[in-house]
């Protein structure tokens, strides 16, 4: 696959990368700058015009015109005046014979340009990297879905199983199981949405590193024990209490913190070298982190956001999320293929949702994805049918309709129907 270089300007840069498709001879190795062409260097005209050789016409125009496009929409989403702005955003799309990589605005929503490769918060996103830890343990034979919290938490004075969850008056905590948390079938109601004054707290003491004991002491200061949704098994609602619960189950068998079984079984193998459990450990990675924002506030570097914890306190970027994704949907990070036919097995069927065990199911423009959106807004899903995988943010947790239109009018314009 050839790589072509950069189009900068106003904050707004574009990286393609085609085969066969040229697009631009310049070179791409510097994202953010235009280098000059070299002096007395016969051989770089020469190598300019071996780039483009099998490249027709039409090819090199529905490059451009695809990269046009996609620029366009990039852009369109940026919208700083809005009560909540949208001050930078992001897009990846992969498919045969190409990927396209796109980014506009501030990634400080001042004056830092984003660029393609900015980390993000990818909030739920990380729902996906859990679940497959969870998973590999469950290959190993040192966790089986149908164990329940009470082979893990009988004692615990945290977690507390007789009032974890009450339910018309009777306890449920002993009888949920690993596969009910994975999948958001449990019926628990969640610490971080299930009442507003858990954000109100954050807000008021921003600066606050959270543990999995203050979590779940928020849940039961705010009574949402006592407030499930149904009966474990009875239904579906998605919580982030199923993620919390199952990244302390990984911490007790494995003896190690959420971050270090992350790292060495995703993050290395695969060579995700900008991706890491913010708050938890040192940040990784060459590439800057860009700013995300809550209505008009900039929680960079004011918010600690370590609340997110297995559920969904990862920072990546585009590249390696569509590395991530692409890697387990082709099963790379599994021994078994009934491991990853699990996983993607649906346990409800609704025109929004279609989950399975820590991932999403999707239908984008007529075709299946598979992947996970994320709180601020951001989105990484792949297509195994058609090869064409799709990764964004706009780094902002109000502007649900922004995110939609920039999924669907990408996906639109490198997979017509």
């Amino acid at each position: 696959m050839k790589t072509f270089g950069p189009a900068v300007r106003a904050g707004l840069v574009l990286v393609v990368l085609a085969a066969p498709l040229a697009f631009m001879s310049t070179s791409a190795s510097a994202v953010m700058r235009e280098r000059a062409p070299a002096r007395n260097a016969p051989d770089a005209e020469a190598t300019s015009k071996q780039e483009t050789v099998g490249a027709s016409t039409l090819e090199t125009a529905e490059a451009r015109n695809t990269a046009g496009r996609l620029l366009a929409l990039v852009e369109g989403c940026i919208d700083r005046e809005h009560q909540d702005p949208l001050h930078n955003a992001v897009l990846l799309v992969e498919g045969p014979g190409f990927k396209y990589k796109v980014a506009a605005g501030m990634a400080d929503g001042v004056g830092e340009p984003m660029t393609p490769d900015h980390k993000f918060k990818i909030a739920s996103i990380g729902k996906s990297f859990t679940a497959t830890v969870v998973l590999q343990l469950v290959e190993e034979g040192r966790l089986h879905l149908e164990d329940t919290l009470s082979e893990f938490f009988t004692d615990s004075p945290v977690v507390r199983l007789d009032s974890l969850f009450i339910y018309d008056a009777v306890s449920y905590g002993h009888e949920v199981t690993i596969e009910q948390l994975l999948g958001h079938t449990s019926g628990l109601n969640c610490y971080l949405a299930g009442d507003p004054r858990f954000i109100e707290y954050i807000l008021e003491y921003p600066g606050t590193q959270w543990t999995p004991a203050m979590m779940l002491e928020k849940y039961y200061e705010y009574h949402l024990n006592r407030k499930p949704f149904f009966r474990p098994g009875k239904g579906w609602q998605y919580t982030d209490t199923n993620y919390l619960l199952l990244a302390m189950i990984i911490e007790k068998v494995t003896g190690s913190p959420l971050h270090a079984e992350y790292e060495s079984r995703i993050l290395r193998p695969l060579g995700l070298e900008n991706s890491y459990l913010e708050f938890y450990e040192d940040p990784r990675g060459s590439q800057p982190l860009s700013h995300a924002f809550y209505g008009g506030m900039d929680l960079y570097p004011d918010v600690n956001t370590s609340f997110d914890w297995g559920g969904g306190g990862i920072v990546s970027n585009c590249d390696d999320l569509n590395t991530f994704f692409r890697a387990l949907l082709g099963g790379d990070l599994f021994g078994e293929d009934a491991t990853l036919e699990r996983m993607l097995a649906a346990t409800v069927d609704e025109d929004r949702w279609n989950y399975g065990l820590g991932i999403k199911r999707k239908i984008i423009n007529g075709r299946v994805f598979y992947g996970h959106p994320g709180a601020y807004n951001c989105d990484a899903y792949f297509c195994p049918e058609e090869d064409v995988s799709i990764c964004l943010t706009i780094n902002q947790m109000n502007s649900h309709d922004r995110k939609e239109a920039l999924r669907e009018g990408a996906i639109d314009i490198v997979l017509p129907e």
